[in-house]
């Protein structure tokens, strides 16, 4: 059968079944016919809503290295544009691990990493650094607030640098 032939019960099962599984169905509705996406648009929104509620709940349980769980995610995100992890206790490896993801996300605009563990490591790690690199090349990311971290002159200066 036709897209055609389908009746909107039937697209509702599909579009149902597109949501639960979380944000393939954002993906998969870019290709869609717009009578789909119509119908299915709520489903998706909800499954949209589910999955912010499950990164602050991870956010929530973070720490330091834990960071890295979610650069996977962030990684393939198309639809999340904004990120809170403040307070999270996440250190330089966690920076890093996300830096290693911004570098490659195209639709974050804002991430929060207030009150973490940035720059408190000693040596000092890469984290802020690698923040700064990953700066040069994503073009998207337009509010990150590091405040209340401890990043050095020598960090803050790269990060400035890459904000030029």
């Amino acid at each position: 059968p036709s897209r055609k032939d389908l009746n909107d019960d039937l697209l509702r099962k599909i579009a149902s079944q597109l949501a639960e599984s979380e944000l393939a169905s954002a993906v998969a509705l870019k290709r869609c016919s717009s009578r789909f996406k119509d119908l299915a648009a709520p489903l998706v929104a909800n499954a949209v809503e589910r999955t912010d509620e499950k990164w602050r709940d991870a956010a929530a349980e973070i720490g330091g290295r834990g960071a890295a769980t979610i650069t996977g995610g962030l990684e393939r995100n198309e639809v999340l544009t904004e990120l809170d992890l403040a307070g999270n206790g996440i250190d330089d490896a966690g920076a890093e691990a996300l830096a290693s993801a911004l570098r490659v996300n195209a639709v974050l605009t804002s991430l929060v990493l207030w009150d973490n563990n940035i720059g408190e490591e000693w040596p000092p790690e890469e984290g802020a650094k690698a923040l700064a690199s990953a700066l040069r090349v994503n073009a998207v990311l337009t509010d990150l607030n590091l405040g209340q971290n401890k990043i050095g002159d020598e960090d803050a200066n790269a990060l400035a640098s890459a904000l030029r």
